[in-house]
């Protein structure tokens, strides 16, 4: 195709043609569109390429040209400074500079006010420092070994390549601030892809909403920008499972431009053993995004790659990729010697002028530059450095300042206690019966109207017998009702993997999607309502995660929530629980209140469809063992037994005036077990989650001998048990709800009630080497009773998660809920003795002994109980 618009005449000849064509795509630019299926955007694409290149561009070359200094001299100052520090620097690739400044200039021609920026280790402090204006004595402080935050901050920090704190900048011409704001990012190369995607989309309909822009499309007003090294865009599968769903619907962010700082080498591993495509880029292809190659020696081309990429984002609003060929200076890090992997390479790179010298020489030889104005530009950089190296062993960094919205909110710093988050049982009513409303122009499917909205409605009319479903729903409609906004995402969510759910009814006849939960005030324009967003994810978890984490982060009255297919799946995903959701706090000062929602419980699944290795998050949790503080952890980790619990679980994420994320160990055959019910008046006014139940079934505290501690579904079938034992009543069992924070307090309280029980178990299905035992038993320990100790009831050690063989795993169900109950007669016989012994005391006028009878002959061996043994 040749553009109408480049010049050519129109009986040009074809070797006129030939060399316009040559000209645009086969010098130090050029371009793969071909591959697209829409032949808009092949059309779109040849006409701006040919029609741009033809009329010639005026460039900001005096910024250009600062720029490029600019990193340039921060590098050889820090190699003379600090050498053996390792900064990943920008020395060969010094025009990415040039080009993010671009792209931030172009977009904020189009009206975009937001950037969010991912960057990548290789250069993040030479671009942060020279474009993006971060305290030069701040990251002198910190590659000297010192903290990015200030003094006395609770915050741990993270390696200097990761530092990130947003930015502001003006440009000539334009009136209003573009504001950058810099993604924090683990060290997992590519990880932060989905979390910009998450972020960008909820900033840009933040902004929309708050412009009341009612003509908004996705992408209006924030542009996202990733960086990449060309190993990790080819290697990581999250580079695929984000470019995967950056076109569907719940997913899109406008469009991302992806540019990939192209150095040819990944590490020591030269790019033949790095992927078997031609290309870094050519990962892209199967989403029908267009790339860009641009030879990183010539920063005005780069500009121009900018600039198409730009045009072409806002156009069409999907991701473009801009693929910089560079080159490396120096190895991986400072400290590396490339030249022993790489020889013939770095014979050339070592021989060759650096690119902000080769540029210079171009502007000066031009005439557009003296060498007077370009020594001053070096010199007042490298004075600014010096002046800031001086001021970094005194300078107190200025924390980054919170996200909009985070400021109504606090950091807690003591153990907050449970407020109540109860609603009028009339609304709760009301909103049940509009979650299973339909409009008449939606078909509902018979099975669904006989087995969930009539049940729904009868239980809600009697105020009893409520499942999870209706807790949930809820939750939702009450939160929808007070303006928050709620996302559900994850895989068949809209249904449920347990068909257990429906918040989305499809019509029969359209397969239109109706969501019962947006219409309940569709008679009213007084009240503003939150919105819920039930999204049915593509088949992965690493980038929802990520992207759902990005959504938390940004927008904190947004209750984000990411349930998994079954718990065990979680585990595609733990760089991101890992790297950011349960650390963020900690090394960046970044809340969030994600929930995820990890189905558990071992129904005969076989091992990867059964546990949501409660024990791994547990072990992440940094809940001190022995209690000495009352700090907030890092996470919240509850394992709930009743559909009031989750309902005011979910309430709770939101209402509380801080944001920590939260792990439910979700439920699967509790969703319809009939004991695993709640009644209306358990989730109204006054009432809110409770961390420890204690046995709603004791009558005597006095009586009961032993006491079960358990988490989770295994609560029903001890408790059923215990109603069939005709010792039942001598036990008492006690549910830990919430793991992390452990609930100290609230279970001595229960624990302390029975003050005659000598016997504490802590039971539970998961194997000995897997669920909350090992993180409970320290905790339980040590608030009992000098003379108790805590046993385990259990499967015992598992490599896997439990057996595939059904007869197996019910054999071994049986087998740990009848030991549970072993030894009864012989306590009831303890506690018989106890009462003759007291009798007997009370009648001879002797003081009772601290330990009873029936123990003390247990614990006469050991010194500290001897002196209360000697009257017996």
């Amino acid at each position: 195709i040749v553009a109408s618009s480049n010049k050519l005449a129109q009986d040009a000849s074809l070797s006129e043609i030939m060399s316009a064509l040559q000209k645009t795509y086969c010098e130090t630019i050029a371009y793969e569109f071909e591959h697209v299926m829409s032949p808009a955007v092949k059309q779109w694409f040849a006409e701006f390429v040919e029609s741009t290149d033809s009329q010639g561009a005026v460039w900001r070359k005096e910024r250009f040209h600062e720029l490029l200094v600019r990193a340039e001299v921060f590098e050889h100052f820090l190699q003379k400074k600090l050498p053996s520090v390792k900064r990943y620097g920008i020395e060969g690739s010094e025009s990415i500079v040039v080009l993010l400044d671009q792209l931030v200039f172009e977009a904020a021609q189009y009206g975009v006010t937001d950037i969010v920026a991912g960057l990548s280790h290789r250069g993040r402090l030479g671009i942060l420092t020279s474009l993006f204006e971060y305290p030069k004595d701040e990251v002198l402080r910190k590659l000297r070994g010192g903290s990015e935050f200030s003094d006395g901050s609770p915050h741990t920090g993270d390696m200097v390549v990761d530092l990130a704190k947003s930015a502001t900048l003006n440009y000539p011409g334009i009136d209003s601030p573009i504001n950058v704001d810099i993604l924090c990012n683990a060290c997992h190369l590519d990880s932060g892809m989905p979390i910009g995607m998450g972020k960008s989309r909820t900033k840009d309909i933040n902004i929309a909403r708050a412009k009341n822009n009612q003509n908004h499309t996705i992408g209006d007003h924030v542009l996202p920008v990733s960086l990449h090294g060309d190993s990790s865009f080819a290697g990581q599968g999250i580079v695929a499972e984000s470019l995967g769903m950056s076109g569907l619907t719940h997913f899109t962010n406008g469009g991302t431009v992806h540019v990939i700082i192209n150095n040819q080498v990944g590490y020591t591993t030269p790019a033949s053993h790095t992927r078997t495509t031609r290309y870094a880029s050519d990962i892209a292809k199967f989403v029908d995004i267009p790339i860009i190659h641009v030879n990183g020696d010539y920063p005005e081309e780069l500009a121009r790659a900018a600039r198409t990429a730009v045009a072409y984002r806002q156009k069409f609003r999907k991701d473009v990729v801009i693929d910089v060929w560079t080159f490396r200076k120096r190895g991986h890090n400072e400290l590396d010697e490339p030249s022993f992997t790489q020889p013939a390479m770095y014979k050339r790179i070592n021989s060759r002028k650096s690119i902000p010298a080769m540029y210079e020489g171009k502007l000066i030889e031009s005439g557009e530059l003296t060498r007077e104005k370009a020594d001053k530009v070096r010199k007042q950089w490298l004075e600014s450095l010096n002046i800031a190296f001086a001021d970094s062993f005194s300078c107190n960094p200025v924390d980054p300042t919170r996200p909009p919205g985070w400021s109504k909110l606090g950091a807690p710093h003591e153990y907050p206690t449970e407020e109540a988050t109860g609603v009028n049982t009339n609304e709760l009513s009301n909103i049940g019966v509009k979650s299973v409303t339909t409009s008449e122009s939606v078909t509902v499917h018979p099975r669904i109207e006989r087995f969930h909205i009539k049940p729904r409605l009868k239980k809600l009319q009697e105020g009893a017998g409520l499942d999870w479903a209706t807790a949930e729903a809820l939750a939702f409609g009450s939160l929808l009702a007070e303006g928050y906004n709620v996302r559900l995402s994850g895989q068949d969510v809209g249904r449920g993997t347990f068909s257990q759910r429906h918040a989305m009814l499809v019509c029969q006849e359209t397969e239109k999607v109706y969501v019962p939960l947006n219409h309940m005030n569709a008679d009213s324009q007084e009240q503003r309502m939150g919105k819920l967003e039930v999204v049915n994810s593509n088949l992965c978890e690493g980038a929802v995660v990520g992207f759902e984490y990005g959504v938390s982060v940004e927008d904190p009255f947004t209750l984000a929530i990411w349930e998994a297919q079954f718990g065990d799946f979680y585990n595609n995903s733990q760089t991101m629980f890992d790297g950011y959701i349960v650390s963020g706090e900690t090394k960046w000062g970044q809340q969030n209140g994600l929930v995820l929602l990890l189905p558990h419980g071992f129904d005969g699944g076989g091992p990867d469809h059964s546990s949501c290795r409660l024990e791994r998050h547990l072990q992440l949790s940094n809940d001190p063992v022995d209690g000495h503080t009352d700090a907030m952890p890092n996470i919240y980790v509850t394992y709930p037994t009743t559909p009031a619990q989750f309902f005011h679980l979910l309430r709770r994420q939101v209402k509380r005036n801080f944001r920590k994320p939260l792990i439910v160990a979700a439920p699967k055959t509790m969703l319809r077990l009939a004991s695993a019910t709640s009644a209306l008046n358990e989730m109204s006014p006054g009432t809110c989650f409770k961390p420890v139940l204690d046995d709603p079934t004791t009558r005597d505290p006095h009586s009961v001998k032993r006491v079960m501690v358990v988490s989770g579904k295994l609560y029903y079938d001890l408790a059923k048990l215990k109603n069939e034992n005709p010792l039942g009543e001598h036990v008492a069992i006690v549910r830990v709800e919430e793991l992390t924070p452990f609930p100290r307090r609230e279970l001595f309280h229960v624990l302390s009630r029975y003050d005659n029980a000598t016997d504490f178990v802590w039971v539970q299905e998961e194997p000995r080497n897997a669920g909350a035992y090992a993180f409970a038993a320290p905790r339980i320990k040590s608030m009992l009773p000098q003379h108790a100790t805590l046993r385990y009831v259990g499967r015992s050690e598992h490599a896997a998660t439990c057996s595939g063989v059904e007869t197996q795993q019910a054999a071994e169900h049986v087998q740990l809920t009848t030991e549970a109950f072993d030894g009864l007669r012989g306590l009831v016989a303890d506690l018989v003795i106890d009462s003759i012994a007291t009798q007997h005391e009370k009648q001879h006028d002797k003081p009772a002994s601290v330990i009873s009878a029936s123990v003390s002959h247990r614990w006469a061996s050991r010194a500290v109980y001897a002196a209360h043994s000697s009257d017996h």
